[in-house]
């Protein structure tokens, strides 16, 4: 059942903290192996990494539903799904990566003063280290997977980095369960790697069949965004299109960071008319995908 890793009635600023089924499972394990110790400190440096998201979020008044703890890192569950600016989600993805420099300057103040032995602050200091390079990887759920969506999504419009970013991490996470095998029967199996690399395809398979809810998401919360950069006198993008063009290649033509215009086309040269983006996502989120985009006009 859910609630027996729900790290109740801890709820860091109003956010719900949940363990995922694997890390309950390695901490019974660390305990049973005599690994306790260590477990204890992996899963404060995790949930310090994942408060260091969740305060970040709360800051810019985000609406963080819940934070699930893998052995891995965390997953924050948001309502802001694409409808914040990108520099926003890239400041929220790397606070988290941020904690882990913190903390290790503070393994090292406190072994200059004299409080931490020198064993343990090496060890702190490398569990950190591991965490946040493993976090900085440029994989979906990871922090650096989220910073490469957002990079990305400078350059091509929201849908297609959906696809190609989630798509990557699908590849990556394959190739980290390929060389994991590729180790069986010289010297053994690489059990870590299959682990993360399993871990990391599951969730990214997920994300795969998600990307039209993700998508949907995205196209709803944009007309706020419109409407600020509309009042703030923002040059907007112009798109051309056919007039035979469905909304549905319409709309996956937006850019995150970019006003766009539709200029609607009945020939080289032969501008139809023009319509403001806003028109065509209304129109496409009552599910008049397949529409052409000249009706409009009528």
């Amino acid at each position: 059942m859910s609630w027996l890793y729900e790290l109740w009635p801890l709820r860091p600023f109003g956010t719900r903290f949940r363990l995922h089924p694997l890390f309950t499972l390695m901490l019974f394990l660390s305990a049973v192996t005599g690994h306790f110790m260590e477990m204890i400190t992996l899963f404060a440096i995790v949930l310090i990494h994942e408060i260091g998201h969740a305060v970040c979020a709360k800051q810019l008044g985000w609406r963080v539903r819940e934070v699930l703890l893998t052995p891995f890192g965390g997953v924050a569950v948001t309502d802001e799904d694409g409808s914040i600016p990108a520099k926003e989600e890239a400041l929220v993805a790397a606070a988290g990566p941020a904690m882990n420099v913190l903390m290790i300057g503070f393994a090292y103040l406190m072994l200059s003063l004299g409080i931490w032995t020198h064993a343990w602050t090496i060890y702190f200091v490398q569990a950190n280290t591991a965490l946040l390079l493993f976090n900085l990887l440029p994989v979906l759920p990871l922090d650096g997977g989220k910073l490469l969506r957002v990079m990305i999504g400078y350059a091509l419009p929201f849908y297609k980095t959906l696809k190609a970013t989630t798509f990557w991490s699908i590849l990556a996470s394959g190739l980290m369960i390929g060389i994991a095998f590729s180790t069986f029967g010289q010297g053994g199996l690489e059990l870590n790697l299959l682990l993360i690399g399993s871990f990391l395809l599951y969730a990214n398979w997920y994300e795969w069949k998600t990307v039209p809810y993700r998508f949907f998401r995205f196209l709803l919360g944009r007309g706020r965004r419109v409407a600020g950069w509309m009042k703030a006198g923002v040059k907007p993008d112009p798109l051309l299109v056919a007039g035979n063009t469905r909304l549905a290649e319409v709309v996956r033509r937006l850019k995150r960071e970019r006003l766009h215009i539709i200029v609607v086309m009945n020939g080289p040269g032969d501008v139809a008319g023009v319509l403001p983006e806003e028109r065509c996502t209304k129109h496409y989120l009552e599910k008049e995908q397949n529409r052409a985009v000249s009706d409009l006009f009528m």
